[in-house]
């Protein structure tokens, strides 16, 4: 019988409310097994801002040291920089407590391998997950030891490799949503010309304005209204571990990310033609179109972090891209960074701005070539997979794939439906060559879904 709420462990990482789900004794037991499964001698341990980071670090170094291990604490942190540590420091990877952009009562793990080698259930994390759940122990005669270590100065010096060569004066507007990253941002961009508009800048676990997930719609009307009246040249947003980066035209529009991996596709396939990208199966025309053009190599993966770290390492591949904001860079280590995308998204934007193009254009003409369901719609349903097996058989002369939920393509339309691993949620994305076709299939594949008795969750509030 497990001592924990096995809710707590995910695909690539755990998460819970604090403290009845995640809590010391979670990240005590944590610990002690990341030092036991990867055999580890030095393990990097940092922490997002919210208010139980701190203990919750101290209870795993404790973990970690009573196993006989080193700590190297690199203090609060964006999750990339927790990557980035594992990359650049002698350690055998490392752990950031953190929940992403999950509402302030939640906290969680991420997990990362020697070298920034990423973790799934599949193999060493769930190796992880057997041990804390099976209770083991260990208790070292020879303790481990603390030490800090500082990552800002290093990390921002780092990512100069990523800013524009020659870049004019810019306005931006950029929320950081109470997280770590606004003094990455400042230390990253203090010599380029760019004129910031500060938006929850300060760095507070309680994230006063809500849950701070720049997805959901009420998050966005504070940053867009504000690059309106700045008149700024677009806006840019990221949840509260800086991992996931999000975009807004000058007219204050939401720019999807599944149109982001479009552009930063045709970036990297224009400085190396014929190169491996890495895109799930939600969304895929327009990446499709743009590796085609770049006469690059398609490699679909498993929606997920940990699953797109890896096919990124096993084909070399130069770039990474989900719907979600996740973007991943084999020039940083194969991980995400909303960082690095920031820096290139700006130089893809100022370089259409030298042209006279504003970000508007691009985006309006994503909008017409390849209309999509802007918000990833998610049903509440015990029925999940009988729904999709239900979508497989009427849809069963469509191209079909089986590897993410299901993924139904037409000539002319698609769709993908697939399960949460965690919750009793169904979740749908569809997209149509046409206007006319999307609003005449949007109407049916919704309607089939909710011929099951699902009903759509609500995700435009806190």
């Amino acid at each position: 019988m497990s001592l924990y709420d096995q809710s707590l462990f995910r695909a690539y990482d755990m998460r819970g409310t604090y403290p009845n789900q995640m809590n010391e004794a979670v990240a005590y037991a944590t610990g002690q097994a990341f030092v036991h499964v990867m055999g580890a001698k030095k393990v990097v341990v940092g922490c997002d801002v919210r208010s139980s980071g701190r203990s919750l670090v101290a209870a795993m170094s404790r973990g970690i040291t009573d196993a006989g291990a080193d700590v190297i604490q690199v203090g609060v942190i964006s999750t990339e920089m927790l990557y980035f540590a594992a990359a650049t420091i002698e350690c055998d990877g490392g752990m950031s407590i953190t929940a992403s952009h999950n509402p302030a009562q939640w906290n969680g793990i991420k997990f990362i391998g020697k070298g920034a080698e990423p973790l799934t259930r599949e193999e060493k994390l769930g190796e992880i997950y057997t041990f804390i759940n099976e209770g083991h122990k260990i208790d070292e005669f020879q303790k481990g030891t603390v030490q800090e270590e500082g990552l800002l100065e290093k990390y921002a010096e780092y990512l100069q490799q990523f800013a524009p060569k020659e870049l004019e004066q810019v306005k931006i507007v950029a929320n950081t949503n109470f997280g770590a990253n606004g003094k990455v941002v400042d230390a990253t961009i203090k010599r380029l010309p760019i004129e910031l508009v500060r938006l929850n800048w300060e760095e507070d676990g309680t994230f006063p304005k809500g849950t701070p997930d720049p997805m959901l719609p009420f998050n966005r009307q504070e940053i867009s209204a504000r690059v309106v009246a700045e008149k700024a040249a677009f806006g840019v947003a990221w949840d509260a571990d800086a991992d996931r980066c999000f975009f807004y035209d000058e007219k204050g529009r939401f720019f999807h990310g599944y149109y982001i991996t479009a552009l930063l596709i045709k970036h990297f396939l224009d400085a190396e033609p014929g190169s491996g990208v890495v895109i799930e199966r939600r969304l895929t025309w327009a990446n499709l179109k743009a590796i085609s053009e770049g006469e690059g190599l398609c490699i679909f993966s498993r929606t997920g972090h940990g699953y797109i770290k890896k096919a990124m390492r096993d084909h070399n591949a130069i770039f990474g891209g989900e719907t979600s904001g996740h973007y991943y860079y084999r020039d940083f280590f194969f991980c995400d960074c909303g960082m690095v995308t920031f820096l290139v998204v700006l130089s893809i934007f100022a370089e259409s701005l030298k042209e006279g193009i504003p970000v508007s254009a691009l985006l309006d003409q994503f909008l017409q070539d390849f209309p999509i369901s802007l918000q990833e719609l998610n049903y509440i349903t015990p029925n999940a997979q009988e729904i999709i097996d239900a979508a497989a058989e009427k849809y069963h002369d469509a191209e079909q794939s089986h590897e993410d939920g299901l993924t139904a393509d037409y000539p002319t339309w698609r769709f993908n439906l697939r399960m949460s691993s965690n919750e009793p949620v169904l979740r749908l994305n569809y997209e149509a060559k046409t206007q006319a076709e999307f609003a005449e299939r949007s109407k049916e594949i919704e309607g089939f879904v909710t011929s099951f008795g699902a009903t759509l969750r609500d995700d435009d509030h806190a």
